[in-house]
């Protein structure tokens, strides 16, 4: 036990860089799951009520890009498919600072040319894909055009970042794939929005799209890394921002123990760990609830904070896994964990680690793993969660 007494006290030291941005909890916007299997609407299921009216070219509860976004929607080109959404605040006031992503599967059998994901009718702005690449849109003002190349029966994660600058960021499969310049916001706008199509006559999607969420901000690159690697998740579902993987993503695991998207280093149950944080950051709810899922059943299982992230977030070889967090570390508390690997901090948490607003922490559970880790430390680490106390 003195050997694990002082990896704990390991966990003070300090390799100090600036942690990622947290993403206000408001400023989801819109998620359409596509998961009805009967109806006429596409359910909002960000609570702003933007549900979206079934048009004729949709076939519904079509096989999901991932089990964990459900089922998804076929949209037909041939036969018009596309679903209307109203323009109601805050759509109607997005000319610049917001985001777009979704998981689409373009297919072959339609006219070439533009394919649209979503955008408004008339004026506004719009996104989707060209016959060899990226398009977003700012209607009457410009085309932001990027040359890549999608395959034909493939599942992407895209992601149309238009910033404050009215720049626009690409992304596939939560890599950044472009980048192009302008100068102006889009016009203010007018009409209604539309999933599949331009302006509901032009330009339809053919084929399968999951899980479209829009943002009025603009997400950052480990956001967007996030959301792909958590599908049928929001950035708003967690109060804070998942790094500091243990497949390939971050700094490689040390003995090649791989971990899957999303998850720590490969531990002796041949799972990495994951921490989960639910509730909220909010100071004043003090609500926040920590979760190790996939340890090891019955180790000693430490959930800690530090000031910052290491190495940029993609934290340095620590044990049989990565350490993540680090300057001034605190430990919130040792658990064992059940048979089922689980093991459970909070709520309350903010409170017992005497936070404030503003704070911003990186947190990581650290456990043992006496019976055959990988690499024989005999301990590890699941990934890491950024979080920024809020008000």
């Amino acid at each position: 036990m003195k050997k694990y007494a002082l990896l704990l006290v390991l966990l003070a030291s300090t390799l100090l860089t600036a942690p990622a941005a947290a993403l206000q909890a408001d400023a989801l916007v819109a998620h359409w799951r596509f998961d009805e299997s009967s109806g006429m609407f596409f359910g909002d299921s960000s609570g702003l009520g933007f549900d979206a009216s079934i048009g004729p070219g949709i076939t519904l509860n079509q096989p999901g890009g991932f089990p964990s976004t459900g089922a998804a929607a076929f949209f037909d080109a041939n036969a018009q498919g596309n679903a209307k959404v109203p323009n109601l605040p805050p759509l109607s006031s997005m000319v610049a600072d917001l985001t777009v992503v979704a998981w689409v599967r373009n297919e072959p059998g339609a006219p070439s040319g533009l394919r649209r994901v979503f955008g408004t009718t008339s004026a506004g702005w719009s996104c989707g894909i060209t016959g060899g690449g990226l398009r977003f849109t700012t209607k009457g003002i410009l085309d932001y055009d990027l040359p890549f190349t999608l395959a034909d029966s493939v599942w992407y994660h895209l992601a149309f970042v238009f910033d404050e600058n009215f720049d626009v960021t690409y992304y596939v499969d939560g890599v950044q794939v472009g980048f192009r310049t302008g100068s102006s916001p889009s016009n203010t706008p007018t009409g209604a929005y539309v999933i599949g199509s331009w302006n509901q006559t032009v330009e339809y999607w053919h084929g399968y799209m999951d899980d479209l969420q829009v943002y009025k901000d603009a997400l950052t690159s480990a956001q967007i890394a996030f959301l792909f690697q958590n599908p049928g998740a929001s950035v708003s579902q967690t109060p804070g921002l998942s790094h500091c993987f243990g497949d390939s993503s971050a700094t490689n695991c040390p003995c090649g123990n791989l971990g899957s998207s999303g998850d720590g280093c490969v531990n002796s149950t041949g799972r990495g760990a994951k921490l989960l944080l639910t509730g909220s950051a909010s100071f004043g709810m003090d609500d926040l609830l920590a979760q190790g899922t996939q340890l090891v059943p019955g180790s000693l299982s430490v959930l800690f904070a530090g000031h910052q992230s290491l190495n940029a977030g993609s934290g340095m070889v620590f044990g049989d896994g990565l350490r993540c967090a680090g300057g001034q570390v605190r430990r919130l508390g040792v658990r064992m964990a059940d048979s089922n690997g689980n093991a459970g901090w909070g709520p309350g948490l903010t409170s017992t680690a005497q936070w404030a607003p503003g704070d911003s922490r990186s947190l990581q559970v650290w456990y043992q793993d006496l019976g055959g880790s990988p690499c024989g430390a005999g301990f590890n680490t699941s990934q890491a969660m950024q979080l920024t106390i809020l008000p």
